[in-house]
């Protein structure tokens, strides 16, 4: 994941916490779990309050998830375009 694409990640993150009730959500992308299914990459999990966070691998979609397991949200991310795919 790339700097561009991480720090629109964790603004994602942050904001959709505060909507789900967490309005000073402290967390960082380093401190996360590696999930792993049948042997391959899947993403990163993170818990922030009683909110479970998953982002999938490619940094294409968070998942939000109550204490339960329950989906609250899922959201797709879009990658910002790089400036090197800037038109001339």
């Amino acid at each position: 994941m790339d700097n561009a694409t991480q720090a629109l990640s964790h603004q994602i993150v942050a904001n959709t916490l505060r909507e789900l009730g967490i309005p000073d959500a402290k967390f960082s992308f380093a401190n996360t779990t590696i999930l792993i299914r049948d042997g391959f990459y899947l993403g990163h999990s993170l818990v922030c309050g009683h909110i479970r966070v998953v982002l999938l691998a490619g940094g294409e979609r968070i998942e939000f998830y109550d204490s339960s397991g329950g989906l609250l949200r899922q959201i797709c991310v879009v990658e910002p375009p790089s400036q090197g795919n800037a038109a001339a």
